[in-house]
């Protein structure tokens, strides 16, 4: 756990650097959605011109994203109440 927090930590420390003369979230040589040229991956990032087109592909983004988070609300509360969200709950023991 240890090295995990220590690489996260440096990660968002050393390139996730927040410019103040940029929009929040929007860091340099990262592109749109965080891709692009760091040290796993070596490509161009994807850049958007039209102002248009981002704002609906980033709006669709935090649509799929606040989805996924009441998916997994939705997993935690079924394996709360029932105990399982997998296979057995559906499936009878043999």
């Amino acid at each position: 756990w240890v090295q995990i927090v220590h690489f996260l930590g440096h990660y968002e420390g050393y390139f996730w650097r927040q410019d103040p003369k940029r929009a929040p979230g929007d860091y340099e040589g990262y592109g749109f959605l965080g891709a692009g040229k760091n040290f796993i991956f070596n490509f161009d990032p994807i850049e958007f011109k039209d102002p248009e087109v981002r704002k609906t592909k980033l709006a669709a983004e935090i649509a799929n994203g606040r989805l996924a988070m009441v998916a997994l609300m939705a997993m935690l509360f079924q394996n709360g109440t029932v105990g399982t969200t997998g296979p057995a709950m559906w499936l009878p023991a043999a």
